[in-house]
């Protein structure tokens, strides 16, 4: 099998590090090449068409899979494919950002769709005020309305980043975004774990989100400007006995519970949706929180060890086994064969 991956060079990104090491996991049972930004062979704007002529000249690849979170470019792609485009594989992250412009453009210019979640009971768009608007939806928009295939392909760990410890420095953390409107879980945390943390004498760290899009947040530039980014932040959740969250209003199973479990760190947050589908079970490998006791329950945890001990250790195997990058190659490259050759 032949592949063009179309997506952003990705080891110096926010986040998006897994990514690369997943597509070069691709790299090792499929041949590979890449053209997005960032890559060498990159030439920005250029049609698909004349890219796939550039790189493979009259001997195209069977697939491009793009990695984007970028909707016109994925508009672009569409727009600009012909009957000699290789069949094209999408990857939805934000399912409530225009749902109905995704599943427009999925359905008109590609072969098949990698979900990161399956499911969203909410739909947000910007407005001119920077307010977000937001409205209910359906939450299986996606698989009433998409008229290609689709795998759910969540988010998962890299043992090349993220990997246990031993010693501990902090006892809980929060890190990341904690607007009040779509993180109220993380709202009522990040402005309570503090003190809560001081008067049991607990070690804490609360930090926000580093700044910047997505797909712009350099690691090297960001981790010089003190954030914690990369091997710091990896070094930073492995070292600590709980990483304590809330996934937004969307019930997203987010990157944290696979980056957090990976590192063998005890994860509390409320239930993601597919919990079954992912193999996570509360008090089995994680500890399902809510704003009325999320308290309770982290005094619990940090004053029996060997409870806390034991669901972390059952975090760390189910990522090893079941949400890491060799996983989710495979999971790709059978998935484009079922598409065809």
């Amino acid at each position: 099998m032949r592949i063009l991956f179309n997506t952003y060079r990705s080891d110096d990104l926010v986040n998006l590090n897994v990514v690369y090491h997943m597509e070069q996991e691709v790299a090792k049972i499929a041949e590979c090449q890449w053209s997005g930004r960032g890559w060498e062979s990159h030439v920005p704007g250029e049609p698909i068409d004349a890219t796939i002529k550039r790189l493979y000249g009259n001997d195209p690849p069977d697939f491009i899979v793009d990695n984007n979170a970028d909707l016109p470019e994925y508009r672009r792609l569409a727009d600009s494919r012909t009957w000699d485009t290789p069949r094209m594989v999408m990857t939805v992250n934000d399912m409530h950002l225009d749902p109905e412009e995704w599943v427009a453009t999925a359905n008109r210019g590609f072969s098949g769709v990698l979900m990161r979640y399956l499911y969203c009971p909410y739909a947000k768009r910007k407005l001119m005020s920077r307010l977000d608007l937001i409205r209910r939806l359906s939450p299986t928009y996606y698989l009433d309305n998409l008229k290609v295939p689709y795998l759910h392909f969540p988010w998962f760990t890299d043992e090349r980043i993220y990997g246990p410890s031993e010693e501990k420095d902090h006892d809980a953390i929060f890190l990341g975004s904690y607007r009040r409107r779509i993180y109220p879980l993380r709202y009522d945390i990040h402005s309570n774990l503090p003190r809560l943390c001081k008067e049991h004498g607990y070690r804490c760290l609360v930090g926000g989100r580093p700044p910047g899009k997505t797909p712009e947040r350099s690691i090297s530039t960001l981790s010089k400007q003190g954030y914690f980014v990369g091997d710091s932040y990896a070094r930073t959740v492995a070292r600590s006995k709980i990483f304590i969250f809330g996934n937004s209003v969307f019930d997203y199973p987010l990157s944290k519970y696979f980056e957090v479990m990976g590192s063998g760190t005890l994860v509390m947050a409320d239930k993601p949706t597919t919990e079954k589908e992912l193999h996570f079970e509360p008090g089995f490998n994680y500890v399902e929180i809510t704003q009325e006791d999320w308290r309770e329950k982290l005094v619990y945890y940090l004053e029996n060890d060997e409870e806390r001990e034991r669901i972390a250790r059952n975090g760390y195997e189910t990522v090893k086994k079941h949400h890491n990058s060799k996983v989710r190659a495979r999971q790709l490259v059978d998935f484009l064969a079922t598409l065809g050759g």
